[in-house]
């Protein structure tokens, strides 16, 4: 078995205890799921719940996409347009965790409904924003810190809006997340310009 195949089933099992998560969330209320309720609704044992994550939060954030930030070194060499290459990075980040309209469509739901796990969402989301920034800052220099981490956050903010865009309109497809990301951030440059 090759390790792509043994990753790909990982994220799959991964990804199915996150649904189940988020359905009995859905359906119960996140107060009264239980580890072991996620763990009977995902069709696996309690031992192969805590060998994905410690806990329900976890399990209902799933897995952060990645953000390898040695597949990503290029960018801080990289001579194209900053624009452009934000792009790239976050639609790599895509394409790997391939996003699930139903998935995003319940995360929306429970957090608006179970306003403490926005939080842990938005924390999950900060982890690979770290990893942006960091990113940024070998290509923009450590003297530029502040403003190479406010751009990782409007990458990521603008990815995460175009997402949960794609998520509500049935008819937009995957492919046209990043053209939003790309549109997002080139208005905000335009925003800034002017201003």
């Amino acid at each position: 078995m090759t390790t792509d195949l043994r990753d790909r089933r990982r994220r799959q099992t991964a990804r199915d205890i996150q649904l189940a998560a988020l359905r009995l969330s859905i359906r119960h209320g996140y107060g009264s799921v239980t580890t072991e309720a996620i763990a009977t609704e995902a069709g696996i044992s309690p031992r192969t719940f805590f060998n994905y994550y410690n806990n329900k939060q976890a399990a209902i954030v799933g897995e952060p996409p990645v953000l390898s930030a040695d597949e990503n070194l290029w960018i801080v060499t990289s001579q194209n347009p900053l624009i452009d290459d934000l792009v790239v990075v976050l639609t790599r980040m895509l394409q790997k965790d391939h996003p699930d309209r139903d998935l995003i469509r319940m995360i929306r739901t429970l957090s608006e409904s179970s306003p403490e796990l926005s939080v842990v969402f938005r924390d999950s989301m900060d982890q690979i924003g770290r990893v942006l920034s960091g990113l940024l800052v070998g290509r923009l220099g450590p003297d530029r810190r502040m403003a190479a981490q406010l751009l990782g956050d409007l990458a990521l903010q603008a990815l995460c809006e175009a997402v949960m865009a794609w998520g509500e309109d049935k008819a937009m497809t995957a492919d046209q997340i990043p053209h939003i990301v790309r549109q997002q951030l080139e208005l905000v440059r335009e925003l800034l310009a002017v201003g």
